[in-house]
């Protein structure tokens, strides 16, 4: 283990891991933003995969999202919705799924 020159713990072995591309709907008037995908979302390849997460039945019922279908499927519904699934981290190293966890991080560019 090594320190930062912030006097944060870095471990050298911690995997870096990378977010999702933006869910972009259409005429977006809501931005709804994430920090990092957690480790079933990113094992799935799938925003909010983890079942106790209650993203999708939130959308089901804001926005009569069917959040039983397949992932393909929500995400088509989305794009067709006024909203931006976005996380603002691009790669960050973290152990585990909390935000309290990241280590070091990159942002994602806003353009």
């Amino acid at each position: 283990m090594a320190l930062t020159s912030y006097g944060r713990k870095l471990l050298i072995d911690m995997p870096v891991v990378q977010s999702f591309d933006p869910i972009i709907g259409t005429n977006p008037r809501v931005l709804i933003l994430g920090s990092m995908p957690g480790v079933a979302s990113l094992e799935a390849q799938q925003y909010y995969a983890h079942p106790r997460n209650g993203f999708w039945p939130i959308m089901a019922e804001l926005f009569d999202v069917d959040w039983a279908a397949d992932y393909a499927c929500r995400i088509d519904q989305l794009k067709q919705l006024p909203v931006i699934l976005w996380d603002v981290l691009r790669s960050c190293q973290r152990q585990g799924s909390l935000d309290s966890a990241i280590y070091t991080s990159e942002f994602k560019p806003t353009a």
